[in-house]
């Protein structure tokens, strides 16, 4: 069973962990030792969070929870006029199982029934871009890193 749960500060190191898990592939090419990365990932990390919360006061992280066991990290933003798809990221292990795919849906039946659009950045190389376009996100503006996406449901008119 798939579930979400509010963090706890003592979640704190899983949090990084996923956060590191999704940097993986991009920082293990660099040539840095384990101890260059790891405190490299800290730092991006503690950034991120700061940055988070400036942007999204509002916004609560979350445990992705499957049968038990945390898998990932969630942070949506629900404003008064979108859902914000803040950040959400799986441990490298759990990916390409449906776990996102069901995530999102769960969140587009939110969407529906609010009436509100779900907006997201995705980096423009990231699969989940791929996923997104699956199901239903259409880009509204890119730059050279990030494209926003946004998903309106169909009883709304924008």
């Amino acid at each position: 069973m798939l579930e979400v749960v509010d963090a706890m500060p003592e979640d704190e190191p899983f949090l990084l962990a996923v956060y590191a898990g999704a940097r993986q592939e991009e920082v293990s090419g660099w040539g840095w030792d384990a101890l260059q990365l790891e405190a490299f990932l800290h730092m991006q990390y503690r950034f991120q969070q700061q940055s988070y919360r400036s942007r999204y006061p509002e916004a609560v992280v979350q445990l992705i929870v499957q049968d038990g066991r945390r898998i990932g990290k969630l942070l949506v933003a629900r404003e008064h006029d979108a859902i914000v798809l803040v950040d959400i990221a799986l441990l490298p292990e759990h990916r390409n199982r449906g776990y996102g795919s069901a995530f999102m849906q769960s969140l587009q039946r939110e969407a529906e029934q609010c009436g509100k659009p779900i907006i997201l950045h995705v980096q423009t190389a990231n699969r989940a871009k791929e996923l997104y376009e699956r199901l239903g996100f259409q880009q509204v503006s890119l730059d050279s890193m990030y494209c926003e996406m946004k998903w309106v449901p169909a009883s709304t008119h924008f």
